[in-house]
């Protein structure tokens, strides 16, 4: 946990010094949420599927 904690801290730091802010701020959500899913996934938390609901959506496109 430790190490991934670190790499996101580190990776859209140069982002922010290039001045690429919005940038920043993306790569920084995606970052929290792969945390998010990895730090569920480590506890053994159940995370539902969105298959059902993306079937469901493509079948309505076609």
């Amino acid at each position: 946990m430790f190490i991934y904690v670190v790499i996101v801290l580190i990776d859209p730091y140069g982002l922010w010094k290039q001045g690429m802010k919005r940038d920043f701020y993306v790569s920084s959500a995606l970052c929290l949420i792969s945390f998010c899913i990895a730090f569920a996934l480590a506890m053994r938390w159940s995370i539902p599927s969105l298959s059902p609901f993306l079937v469901y959506w493509i079948k309505k496109l076609f």
